[in-house]
């Protein structure tokens, strides 16, 4: 089985915010991971409660999905909404010619629930000619941002509910108006990582395959 760095560094360093916070606002959780030397034993301790909080930050993640599917901003709506989809009309109509054509489907316009098995079948025949290099550096960058979105809004949390600071609305406010530029970075690489998946399939096709 080949180690995927990702794997942790994708889950750790959105964990990192919330565990820090929470370092400096309880004594007794600071005690454990601050020393007076950056040490291994200590800095072993943070990764460790880094990469478990990071997983309660992804889970927070999931939850930003379902709200912006509920409201029609997630990444279904590139699809669904014309207006919203990041390719012109005529690149998507081949995209969709060529799926047709692979029996892949035989409708005319896809829905929510039939891009998710498209989606999963188009990438597999990428995989399978080593076209996903792209689109997998897309997926990962906005799995990276919307767990840094979930983790500054964890951290707003924590500060709300642990207070303890003379700086509390600064901070709040810090926290506030990082979640806005990383949530539009996850945004465009969430359209960026669709546009791949696109034009990679497309160029795929034209070359015969």
């Amino acid at each position: 089985m080949s180690f995927d760095a990702y794997e942790y560094v994708g889950v750790i360093i959105p964990g990192a915010l919330p565990t820090l916070t929470v370092s400096l606002l309880i004594p007794e959780v600071a005690s454990v991971v601050r020393s007076e030397g950056v040490e291994l034993g200590t800095l072993g301790i943070f990764l460790i409660m880094s990469f478990v909080v990071g997983h309660v930050v992804q889970l927070i993640g999931n939850w930003i999905e379902i709200i912006e599917d509920s409201i029609g901003w997630g990444k279904d709506a590139l699809v669904l909404n014309e207006k919203r989809r990041p390719i012109d009309i005529g690149r998507w109509q081949r995209f969709l010619s060529e799926l047709r054509s692979k029996g892949i489907t035989d409708a005319d316009e896809l829905n929510s629930n039939s891009w998710q098995g498209i989606r999963k079948e188009v990438y597999a025949a990428l995989q399978a000619e080593k076209r996903t290099q792209r689109i997998d550096a897309f997926n990962r960058t906005y799995g990276m941002c919307r767990g840094m979105v979930a983790g500054t809004i964890l951290t707003i949390g924590l500060i709300l509910a642990l207070g303890g600071t003379e700086h509390q609305s600064k901070a709040l406010l810090t926290f506030a108006l990082l979640t806005i530029p990383l949530y539009i970075r996850m945004r465009r690489f969430s359209r960026h990582y669709f546009t791949e998946i696109v034009s990679q399939y497309l160029a795929l096709r034209s070359s015969g395959r």
